[in-house]
Formats: C-alpha cells, structure tokens, sequence
C-alpha cells in the first residue's frame, strides 16, 4: 500500500520521539557553536549592545505571559507541551547570543586574580545554562526563584555596561538603572499575591525587592568596571617635565632606603563617557594611602592618564608595592606592583 504524506509525516514524527535525546544533544552543540560565535562578534562589535536590551524584555515578558497563556483556554491541552518548547527555544537563543557576546567585553575589563573571578565564572554559567537544553527547559526555566535570579543578574550584566557604552551613562546612574532593573526582574518572579491581603502582598514585595537592591549593591566591587580599561602603569621617582609620565620609570625598589613614588596610570573609555578614580597603595596588601578622586573622560587613544604619588619609609627586600586602580564605587579597574630588592 502506498504511503501517503501524512503517513511520511507521522513517522518522522515517531523517529524524532524514538531519539529526543540524541537530537537534543546535538542541538546544545550546535548553540554552543553558535554562543561561541558571539565571542567573536562581541569582541569586535559592542556597538550593539543596545539589542541586548531588546532580548533582556522579550524574555522577561514571555516568561511572565507564558504561564497565563497554558493556563487558557487559547492553546489545546495536547499543544501545550509544543507551545511552551517554543517559547523556551527563543528564550534559550536570545539569552545564549547575549551573555556569550557579554563575555568578552567583561573579560576585558576584569582583573585576575580578584573578586572580579565570582562575575566572570557567574557569567559563563549564565551562558551555558542558556546552551544546554536539558539544564535550561527543566531545570531553570521550571523553577521561579531561580529563573528569577538567572534573568537579573543578565539584565544587571547588560544594563552595566551598554548604558555607559552606549549612552556614555556611568556612575551612580548606571549603578542605579542596572541595580534597579535587576531588583524589578527577581521581584516580578518571587513576588506572590494573596487574595485580601494587598498590604501584607505589598509589604512582602517590597521588602524582598529591598533586600535584593542591597545585596546588588553590596556586590558591585565584585563586577568588573566595563568598559573600563587599565591601559599602563609607570612607577617613578618623579614626574617628566611634561607632567605626562614618570620621568624615569622603575623596574624595582631598592630597599633600606626612603622613597617617594610617582604613579602614572593611563585608563581607556569610551568617547563621552566621564567617570571617577582613584589610586589606592598599599605594602604586602596592607593600604598605606588612598589617592583623591580624580575624574576621567574617555576616548584618548592611549588612554586617560591618572597620576598620584606616596611616600614609603625604607623597605625589606621581597616585600611588594602595589597600586589599585578604582572607581569610586570600590570596582577595581586594574593594578600594578613594584616589588623591594636589596
């Protein structure tokens, strides 16, 4: 007898039942090539970052539409399986491109080692867990809370640094539009209404979103300060007569004798872009001084030059000089060390 399209149809259908699990193993491979793509493209290409934003709300609402949506009469009971694996599939695109294209911009910025370490290995299973079908589809998406997290700190990472790569926007600005959106992102997940209980719902909501502010807050050293660049560092005794530089730089310190040392830094940014650092020196990790604020302005080539200077008595051989350069938030932007030989 012959087969008939339909009958075609229903035994591809069949076949791709039999192995799901192998044909989804192989899409996770093909996303993952397709994440590391976007390394590539968000090394060379932040200018559009901007459509991060894009794919930051689409997900955040789908996600909060979908349930509503199965929960109707719109979809057919046996469509819901279908539907909800189609929305996750673009979900899993969207977030996939955005935090590998994220990853090369952080890592530029980051500081190894440093606290900056717990970001950069967040970010990287954030990335993967937008790859892997199986972690994402039953595991993420399946649990609230932590769906919540998952999406806030993404829309943290991409709000923290197109606003100032796009828009030139730093400072207390950035901190509090990123901070803000992520809080609103976890809130909209966790928070839970109870019928004749507005005030007790209000209060809840409120004091889960305030609490999550703060440990965003609290945990902002730990981002790197994208797209904030430490370029070069020069270590003198004096300044050149340009002002520009150190008029000598040092390889080391000699030690059992007082010194002065002059510290020129010079810190890439985007043109436009206006943000405030300062240098913080310190011996074997212990802080000794703590520079003033200086404000920078991106878009020099070589970078914006920041000098400030410390006094040091005379020091043990092996014992190291560093210089941290940080914004004024505490998010460290680079550092340097000078170490003491006899």
């Amino acid at each position: 007898m012959k087969m008939t399209f339909l009958d075609r149809l229903r035994g591809l259908v069949r076949f791709a039942a039999r192995h799901q699990g192998v044909f989804w193993t192989l899409h996770s491979l093909w996303a993952l090539g397709w994440g590391i793509a976007f390394l590539a493209v968000g090394a060379t290409r932040p200018q559009l970052l901007r459509f991060g934003l894009v794919s930051v709300g689409v997900v955040w609402l789908t996600s909060l539409v979908l349930p509503a949506v199965l929960a109707s009469s719109w979809i057919p009971e046996e469509r819901e399986g279908a539907a909800r694996k189609l929305v996750l599939w673009g979900q899993k695109y969207l977030l996939q491109a955005l935090a590998f294209f994220l990853l090369p911009l952080y890592h530029g910025s980051a500081t190894y080692p440093s606290r900056q370490i717990l970001f950069m290995v967040c970010l990287v299973l954030a990335a993967l867990a937008a790859t892997i079908d199986v972690v994402y589809d039953e595991f993420v998406a399946r649990h609230r809370p932590l769906f919540g997290v998952f999406l806030a700190f993404i829309a943290f990472a991409c709000v923290n640094i197109t606003l100032p790569m796009a828009w030139q926007v730093g400072g207390v600005w950035n901190l509090a539009a990123s901070g803000a959106l992520a809080t609103a992102v976890f809130v909209s997940f966790v928070a839970r209404h109870e019928e004749g209980h507005p005030f007790r719902t209000a209060v809840r909501t409120a004091g889960v979103g305030l609490l999550f502010l703060a440990l965003v807050t609290l945990g902002r050293p730990a981002v790197p300060p994208a797209p904030l660049k430490l370029a070069t560092v020069h270590f003198g005794t004096r300044l050149a007569e340009n002002g520009r530089d150190v008029a000598t730089p040092l390889a080391f310190l000699p030690a059992g004798v007082p010194v002065r040392l002059m510290a020129v830094a010079a810190i890439r940014a985007p043109a436009g872009l206006r943000e405030g650092v300062r240098h913080v020196w310190s011996v074997d990790g212990t802080v000794v001084r703590e520079g003033r604020l200086i404000e920078i302005t991106g878009g020099r080539g070589l970078g914006f030059r920041s000098r400030s200077g410390a006094s040091f008595p005379a020091l043990r051989p092996g014992q190291r000089v560093r210089l941290d350069v940080e914004t004024a938030h505490g998010q460290l932007i680079g550092r340097a060390e000078l170490g003491v030989r006899s």
